[in-house]
């Protein structure tokens, strides 16, 4: 029994981390064509619940998003390491 609640949980914590890391690229898509203050609360709201099931490297990894919203170049790298950070938590294939 105890398998499979561990099993249970794991999976319950895959389907939490996933469906943040979907709504949060879905919010950056949103907010990178719409460009508006509605958009930019729905990237916030999506990055909180991030904060909050999302390990370390997704964290700051997101934060470098932010950081880099000036910077084309900077930016591209930053968009590359969250997307490899999101394969890593999920252990999906690259």
């Amino acid at each position: 029994m105890a398998l499979t609640q561990r099993g249970q949980k794991k999976l319950r914590d895959f389907e939490e981390r996933k469906a943040a890391f979907i709504g949060l690229l879905e919010a950056y898509h949103r907010a990178a064509i719409e460009d508006t203050d509605e958009a930019g609360k729905n990237f916030a709201l999506w990055q909180m619940r991030c904060e909050i099931v999302a390990p370390m490297s997704v964290r700051e990894a997101i934060a470098k998003i932010i950081d880099t919203n000036d910077d084309r170049s900077r930016r591209a790298t930053a968009h590359e390491r969250l997307k490899e950070v999101m394969r890593e938590d999920l252990n999906v294939s690259k």
